[in-house]
């Protein structure tokens, strides 16, 4: 089971004294910070807090604390840099990671590098005993979909879930479905380039919890 650790922590945590909180950390770029319109940040909306409300119904006795750890225009470089402090000092029981929308633009030269940056912070994590799953990007309503370069982004971080043995949370396959049953891809997207509508992290909050479905 890809996430064991926090799923028993879940069951165990009473929000009584002498229990444990279950810490969660989403790490990520602009779609996990909340940036939907241009200069419109919410981050009661975003997939983070929407994720912790629905784990609270699922574990109502459970203490759940969820830090977002999203910065705009973040990427692998950025993120792995940060990590000490702004994932492992928390020692969570779990951490998300949504990362790529960025570094897609820089081209495909720069694939070789990304797979081994997400690689590394993985597997970083994963050595401090944190369950880690890693999340696929929302389409983007660009050249960068269009010529297929987030494509292979997306199939990089597919593969590193096996590698790793790291969960996956497929969004990128729900808003390809989507856009195949006729859904025009700007529309989907709140500053029709590359952050998701509010309901669009829906989405990526219910790609989370399918790992916590009975």
């Amino acid at each position: 089971m890809a996430l064991e650790r926090v799923i028993a922590a879940l069951k165990k945590s009473s929000g009584m004294s002498g229990s444990e909180s279950v810490r969660i950390v989403c790490v990520g770029d602009s779609v996990t910070a909340g940036w939907l319109e241009h200069g419109v940040l919410d981050q009661d909306t975003a997939y983070p807090a929407l994720f912790r409300k629905r784990l609270a119904s699922l574990f109502p006795m459970a203490m759940i604390n969820v830090i977002n750890a999203g910065l705009g225009g973040e990427n692998i470089k950025g993120t792995t840099g940060r990590l000490e402090r702004d994932v492992l000092a928390y020692k969570p029981h779990l951490a998300t990671i949504c990362l790529g929308l960025n570094d897609m633009r820089q081209g495909l030269e720069a694939l070789p590098e990304f797979e081994a940056g997400l690689t590394a912070l993985v597997e970083q994590i994963q050595q401090a005993e944190t369950d880690v799953v890693l999340i696929t990007p929302n389409i983007r309503a660009d050249a960068l979909q269009e010529d297929g370069t987030a494509t292979e982004y997306v199939r990089s971080i597919r593969s590193i879930a096996r590698k790793t043995g790291a969960g996956l949370a497929d969004v990128q396959a729900i808003y390809v479905g989507a856009i195949r049953m006729g859904a025009a891809p700007a529309d989907l997207l709140s500053n029709r380039v590359s952050h998701p509508t509010r309901e669009g992290h829906t989405i990526f909050a219910n790609a989370l919890m399918a790992f916590f479905q009975p």
